[in-house]
């Protein structure tokens, strides 16, 4: 059986090897709160983001990558699982109830890029996302990490500096 459990630490301590996972935003931009360091530690992983993101809007407009779970190369010693959870960001953003179901999809889709071994040997690092930026109650983000990790035997570690 998976669980959530929570570490007093920087989501950029993570062991190397691990995958950092966050919530973004179809758009690919990467341009405030947690998203801001991501870019300015794994550039490349966000230039494939970024690709990721105009490819999607090009081919649907609409929704572009909202709902996807974009698994990044290796880089700096991690991989950066980037879960498009919301279709805008700022005032543009989607309302909570919305990132929650898309967050759900980002998850399903994130656990297809991923083999059994990794899923099984080592945990998914993230913060607490969707609580920052885009307002979403943690405690409602939490339920559906909760589920993923009985589902799919995962571990998530939360980071938190401020525990």
């Amino acid at each position: 059986m998976g669980s959530v459990t929570y570490a007093k630490m920087s989501l950029f301590d993570a062991p190397k090897g691990s995958i950092l996972a966050h919530g973004c935003n179809a758009q690919g931009v990467w341009g405030s709160g947690i998203a801001k360091p991501f870019k300015d530690k794994y550039p490349k992983s966000w230039e494939e983001y970024n690709k990721h993101c105009l490819h999607q809007i090009a081919i649907n407009p609409e929704f572009g990558a909202v709902g996807h779970g974009l698994l990044t190369s290796e880089e700096n010693g991690h991989r950066v699982a980037c879960l498009i959870t919301s279709t805008n960001y700022a005032s543009k953003k989607d309302p909570p109830g919305q990132i929650l179901m898309q967050t759900i999809l980002a998850l399903k889709d994130l656990m297809s890029h991923l083999n059994t071994y990794e899923l099984l040997t080592n945990p998914i690092y993230c913060n607490k996302f969707n609580s920052g930026l885009f307002n979403v109650p943690w405690p409602n983000t939490e339920k559906v990490l909760k589920y993923y990790a009985d589902r799919y035997d995962l571990n998530f570690v939360v980071c938190d500096p401020d525990l």
